[in-house]
């Protein structure tokens, strides 16, 4: 069952079943999905949000569609499975998800090892994704010094022999192209490959030994040399990790670090008592999401990182045995989910959150910027703007019952005023106090003269003094002379901010340094808006006007 309903007004309907709902825009774009146990009370949350990026969520809402589930497991199911279908605006994502490469390994009789930037089908296998592209093309040139497996495109044929091509002759392949390896040898390296790549590197040296010894048995020096080297290599790899406890214990760990509107999740791969690796991944998330929560729906979106039999996480998960079911059914294996417990544990869950700290730091501190710049792009996520607003304008009128009428426009470039763009208005064509008129005035003046009282630059954002009435006129402006802007409005008592398309204001934290902005530039606006009617207002009693 399915229905969508008007947001927030007919919210009332909703059922108290558990299900999905699907958030979307005016133009029916869905924006956010989420699950819940109680459909109604869930979505009904969002009529008061508490944070600004759950507030710019809220007011870019005009529908909600639902779909009831049988159980809150079939709910997770679903919303994973829809999230991946819309990619939405607000649900968790990797930063940058196109530029997270993969290894591949090919689905063919002579299978090939290679770097790809998308899932596309089921046609091989997928390890990753992994967060450095270099790292990866390193990687599979070191495996491929140890794992001979093509990389190329040649189409292989039975009744067809091929000159074996560089790679061959420098030891980066085992030329299957040229008949320089039979097929079961060839499944035999493609086959410790991917234990490799999986982490189990026990796994790979134990069967590396029994074909070394089955090789020496049989007399056959060319195979005995060939994993000799394999077996030498790795044993090399092997020394260089990070002894965590000198046990055999195999496991995943994830930890979660969060700031600056973004999280780190570091999965921590060990395998026989030693750190394989340490990954970072920097996501998108909505601040509502607590940290088991974000490890959940992680893995969810990206199952390829819970390969491993044990997997030990910083929070409790919300939906822990269904998620156990779900990595079970599709890797084949059993895989089970715990909360880090017990000192080995603990201490690898220690190197990991200060690994997620470091990173998330890190990332901040490269992607920055200026301040101005941050702050300006938390004004774009906070209100749900259509571009970062790098120029605002801002307008506002002065006037006692109408006399000494005038309108103030201010030009806030990078955050900061460029006061040598401001612009004052006497109001022409409007009689009496009406200030509704007045801004249609101004703001088809500032749009209808192209002269040089007014820069080419055209603004990104344009903030009304004033509530819902002063933004509707902003908008029959726009609509009529087809400006493309982001407009809102910012009324004074409560600090509410009206929004283009949406019937009710949003909130926005009092101490926030969006909200500061905001309200520099209407106060600015305000201030020039009323010196310039004190200087009518003065030449009047003077008898200059």
């Amino acid at each position: 069952m399915q229905n969508s309903l008007k947001f927030p007004e007919e919210l009332k309907y909703l059922p108290s079943e558990s299900g999905v709902y699907m958030m979307k825009d005016e133009r029916g774009k869905v924006i956010y999905v989420g699950k819940a146990k109680s459909l109604k009370h869930r979505v009904s949350s969002y009529k008061r949000p508490r944070d600004p990026k759950t507030s710019a969520l809220s007011s870019n809402i005009a529908t909600v569609d639902f779909i009831l589930t049988s159980s809150p497991d079939e709910a997770l199911l679903l919303e994973n499975n829809l999230i991946k279908k819309y990619l939405p605006h607000y649900n968790i994502r990797l930063v940058d998800d196109e530029n997270y490469p993969y290894i591949k390994i090919t689905d063919e009789k002579y299978p090939r090892v290679m770097k790809v930037y998308r899932v596309r089908g089921e046609n091989g296998l997928y390890f990753g994704p992994f967060p450095y592209g270099r790292a990866v093309d390193l990687t599979i040139k070191a495996i491929r010094k140890i794992f001979p497996v093509r990389t190329c495109n040649v189409k292989m044929s039975e009744d067809k022999t091929i000159t074996p091509c560089l790679a061959y002759h420098i030891g980066l392949c085992s030329a299957p192209c040229a008949k320089k390896i039979s097929q079961k040898d060839y499944a035999k390296i493609v086959e410790s490959l991917m234990y490799f790549l999986r982490g189990e590197s026990e796994q790979v040296v134990k069967k590396i030994e029994a074909d070394l010894e089955t090789a020496k048995k049989n007399l056959d020096f060319e195979r005995a040399i060939m994993y000799r080297d394999e077996l030498k290599s790795i044993l090399s790899i092997m020394e260089h990790q990070r002894v965590v406890v000198n046990k055999d214990v195999s496991f995943d760990l994830f930890a979660v670090e969060e700031g600056s509107g973004l999280s780190c999740v570091v999965k921590v791969s060990v395998r026989g008592g030693r750190v394989l690796s340490s990954y970072p991944f920097i996501i998108k998330t909505l601040n509502a999401l607590n940290k088991g929560e974000v490890i959940e729906q992680f893995l969810m979106m990206y199952p390829f990182h819970a390969q491993a039999d044990k997997i030990y996480v910083q929070e409790a998960l919300p939906n822990r045995v269904f998620l156990e079911e779900f990595l079970s059914n599709h890797f084949g294996h059993a895989v089970k989910l715990r909360k880090a417990r017990g000192q080995t544990i603990k201490d690898v869950l220690s190197f990991a959150k200060q690994n997620a700290k470091t990173q998330l730091v890190s990332y901040v501190e490269r992607h920055k910027g200026t301040k101005e710049e941050t702050l300006l792009l938390n004004v774009k996520e906070s209100l749900g703007l259509s571009s970062i607003p790098m120029r605002i304008e801002g307008y506002d009128i002065s006037n006692i019952s109408g006399e000494f009428a005038v309108g103030s426009m201010v030009v806030f470039e990078k955050a900061k005023p460029k006061k040598s763009e401001y612009r004052k208005f006497k109001i022409k064509l409007v009689k009496g106090p009406n200030d509704y008129g007045m801004i249609l005035e101004v703001l088809t003046r500032r749009f209808l003269h192209q002269s040089d009282k007014f820069s080419s630059s055209k603004p990104d954002l344009i903030l009304i003094d004033g509530g819902k009435g002063q933004l509707d006129i902003a908008v029959r402006v726009k609509n009529t002379l087809n400006v493309n802007v982001d407009l809102i409005s910012l009324a004074k008592k409560e600090e509410l901010v009206f929004i283009e398309g949406h019937e009710g204001p949003i909130s926005i934290q009092r101490d926030s340094d969006v909200l500061s902005l905001l309200q520099y530039v209407r106060d600015e606006s305000h201030r020039f808006a009323k010196a310039y009617f004190s200087k009518l207002h003065l030449k009047s009693i003077r008898g200059g006007v």
